[in-house]
């Protein structure tokens, strides 16, 4: 009876041992690991954008690309060239394997030192845990944890600047927001939805994104001779930029607060281009932007030391976006084509009296006969301005031609091997004109010529050489001066 005893209590015990080894097997069967790492923040994941970051002003926009186009005048003889560029203007279609996050470009590491924290939420947008403020070091240390099976909502909050927010993560997420006093603070925020597998680690990346606005410009003199060296600027500034955001943690859209006061803008430099700081802004991309440059100074060869200011308006500054704002100082009426030592005028002669300058490139223009086109360009543009030379439309053509059209008239691009799609005004467009053909007989304008330009401001006999424009390409030919063609000025930088 003993022996039976002792016999079932073995048994009992050995039942009660294994079925403690299945209950724990499938305890722990129930979860998944989650390995998180902070791997950088970026102004260019599409994935981590609270909205699209695009640009929508008609008035200065390239609505292809978000490029955001003007010029302004800067005294009585030079204008700015403006271009303002949301970087970058397109994405890839890279993924990053861990995440499938279509990065732009490479992330930037976050700033030694700088302050995180990350909390998780599950599928009803409960709070589940967080880690509180943590600090962040190149080195890098990751969120290691263990979470039951299913559907999760990971965010990340970081600053870059002094203060870190404070922000009550444990409510639930549609709940939760917090504010934030100074663009400085430099918010990045982050939400992934990640899914926990039974016995299974999940690595994960946070690419973090910038909520604010950051705007950078630089600002170039195109000719040392002509328009000078830059000596000294004073009171830059951008804005709107607000005091305050309120900031949703669920999808990290914010709501501007407080009054807008403009941001100072420090630029540095020597020579013929100055380099602002990168400033950060708060704005909804609600208000109108302007960018107001106090007194900039130039020194030049030709034209001695002269001053102006330049206000840009009316242009679009979203939320999260990085801006780079190029300002180039040119001459009044001047394009400046990439690597030309000319400068172009921005526009062909058009009327009689007083002849004048077209309003754009692709406006037609007028057509003159060679005899006494020497002067039309300084008359109409200023000193040192002339009819462009075979010999500097060979120099653009060199570089490259392009068969195309421009806000649909068609002509030719030159200076360039391809049509531009963005910035065409860094370019010269020649429209197919209206020219006419004189009877003299000889010097005929080419069969198949759709535009023709004087290329000479001199007579040479009763001919001068011309641009002619056709179908398939664009070469220089001597024609009667009595035909009446179109004028492009020129003038040396």
């Amino acid at each position: 009876m003993k022996n039976q005893f002792i016999q079932l209590l073995t048994l009992l015990i050995i039942l009660f041992t294994s079925c403690s080894k299945n209950e724990s097997n499938t305890a722990v069967e129930t979860e998944g690991n989650v390995s998180v790492k902070m791997s950088g923040a970026s102004f260019t994941d599409e994935d981590t954008d609270p909205q699209l970051k695009l640009s929508t002003n008609k008035s200065l926009n390239n609505t292809l690309s978000n490029i955001q186009e003007s010029i302004v005048p800067f005294n009585s003889e030079l204008s700015v060239l403006a271009t303002l560029t949301p970087e970058p203007t397109t994405s890839s279609n890279v993924l990053r394997a861990s995440t499938g996050l279509k990065i732009a470009t490479a992330p930037v590491s976050l700033g030694n030192g700088a302050k995180y924290a990350i909390a998780v939420y599950n599928a009803t947008g409960n709070y589940v845990k967080d880690t509180g403020m943590l600090t962040y070091s190149t080195s890098g240390t990751n969120w290691n944890l263990s979470l039951p099976a299913g559907s999760y909502t990971f965010v990340a909050i970081a600053a870059n600047g002094q203060t870190f927010p404070s922000i009550n993560f444990n409510q639930a997420l549609a709940n939760i927001t917090f504010n934030v006093t100074g663009a400085d603070t430099d918010i990045l925020w982050k939400k992934l939805p990640v899914t926990v597998i039974a016995n299974q680690t999940l690595a994960v990346d946070l690419i973090l994104s910038h909520l604010f606005t950051q705007v950078q410009a630089t600002l170039e003199s195109t000719s040392a001779n002509v328009v000078g060296t830059i000596t000294a600027m004073t009171s830059s500034t951008i804005s709107p930029n607000y005091g305050t955001a309120s900031v949703k943690l669920a999808d990290g859209l914010f709501t501007q607060g407080g009054s807008s006061t403009a941001r100072n803008v420090a630029f540095s430099g020597t020579g013929l281009a100055w380099t602002s700081n990168a400033a950060l802004i708060i704005t909804e991309g609600t208000t109108v932007g302007k960018v107001n440059f106090g007194t900039v100074s130039l020194n030049s060869t030709q034209n001695g030391v002269r001053s102006g200011t330049i206000d840009l308006s009316n242009l679009s500054l979203q939320k999260g976006v990085k801006y780079s704002l190029k300002l180039r100082l040119v001459p009044k009426g001047a394009i400046d084509v990439p690597n030309s030592n000319y400068y172009w005028s921005s526009a062909n002669l058009m009327g009689t009296a007083p002849i004048t300058i077209a309003s754009a490139q692709y406006i037609k223009g007028s057509v003159y006969g060679g005899n006494g086109s020497a002067t039309y360009c300084e008359g109409a543009l200023g000193t040192g301005w002339r009819t462009a030379t075979q010999t500097e439309y060979q120099s653009l053509i060199n570089m490259g031609i392009a068969r195309g059209s421009y806000n649909g008239q068609t002509g030719w691009f030159l200076g360039t091997s391809t049509v531009p799609t963005t910035n065409k005004d860094n370019y010269m467009f020649l429209p197919d004109n209206d020219f006419v053909r004189s009877s003299s007989g000889n010097n005929n304008i080419p069969t198949g010529a759709l535009g023709v330009y004087w290329a000479s401001s001199t007579v040479q006999g009763n001919a001068k050489p011309a641009l002619i424009l056709t179908a398939t390409g664009v070469s220089i030919v001597d024609i009667h001066q009595n035909n009446q063609v179109g004028i492009r000025c020129v003038k040396s930088k």
